[in-house]
């Protein structure tokens, strides 16, 4: 299996056998073969390719990268920052929602963190994500004080145990109905199968 290099790769088809360069940056392309014919042997000829690249390379522009840029999915208008809203199957009509900011560490590994829109409420819910984008900070805690440093106290809403206490509520209200519902399907069944037990002769 051929090797490849970045930058260029070996090609060994048919008659033709050497290294073919090729670069990329915005909307320039180059490319070019260096035969090992021409260049005077394998090894030569990878030398000569990886020369030409790094002098390409060092001509062109740096290469693109999606970091620092808008993607075309985002909705919010901030790099790393996006809203997103899941919901609860075991509810009806259970949305959560969320505003969560993610960056990649020094060490390449994706990281995030989310807040809760009933927890906090949309407006600062969205700019406690783009505190942590910003400082790239993961610590909820720590965020909390750098917002209440350049915006003043904030309070957590209420929405959220409320809606708990809600679900809680609903649940067992339920449970409730369905034991009722037994308890009279059970009687029900019961009144009916004495109906049909024969009388007994005296």
């Amino acid at each position: 299996m051929p090797r490849k290099v970045k930058g260029y790769s070996r090609v060994d088809t048919g008659e033709a056998h050497g290294w073919l360069v090729r670069i990329k940056r915005g909307d320039v392309r180059r490319s070019k073969f260096i035969s090992d014919k021409s260049a005077g042997g394998k090894r030569k000829a990878e030398n000569a390719a990886k020369k030409l690249y790094e002098e390409w390379a060092a001509e062109l522009p740096p290469p693109d990268t999606a970091e620092g840029k808008l993607g075309k999915r985002n909705k919010t208008g901030v790099v790393g920052v996006h809203f997103s809203s899941d919901a609860d199957s075991r509810y009806p009509n259970c949305v959560y929602e969320y505003y969560i900011a993610s960056w990649k560490s020094p060490d390449g590994q994706r990281q995030n963190a989310r807040f809760s829109v009933s927890r906090w409420g949309k407006k600062v819910a969205f700019k406690l994500a783009c505190l942590a984008r910003e400082h790239r900070i993961a610590d909820r805690d720590e965020i909390i004080k750098l917002y209440e440093q350049q915006f003043g106290p904030i309070k957590e809403k209420k929405t959220a145990r409320r809606s708990a206490a809600a679900k809680r509520a609903g649940t067992s209200q339920a449970k409730l109905t369905a034991k009722k519902a037994s308890a009279k399907k059970a009687s029900a069944t019961k009144k009916k199968a004495k109906k049909k037990t024969p009388a007994r002769k005296k």
